[in-house]
């Protein structure tokens, strides 16, 4: 059975950089084997993808970060600290 580990958080993505802060979200996920979500409202998107991604992130936004797969633990907190910072 695969691991899954999550965490619900409110994004804390600064509007003045806000495609470098895409950027280093994408790069940050990945750097893990896992499968990484972002899921808010209905709507679910791969973390690894900066096209999912632009279309989902919004400043302030209540968010579950999902990861499945052996390293999901330390995706979803190494992630948080990235988002939460």
């Amino acid at each position: 059975m695969k691991r899954t580990s999550e965490a619900s958080i409110t994004l804390q993505v600064d509007e003045r950089t806000f495609s470098e802060n895409l950027t280093k979200i994408a790069k940050q996920t990945n750097q893990f084997d896992s499968y990484i979500l972002f899921e808010s409202n209905g709507q679910t998107v791969n973390g690894k993808s900066i096209l999912g991604l632009s279309s989902f992130m919004t400043p302030s936004r209540s968010v579950i970060l999902r990861a499945v797969g052996e390293d999901s633990k330390e995706a979803v907190e190494e992630i948080k600290k990235l988002l939460l910072t």
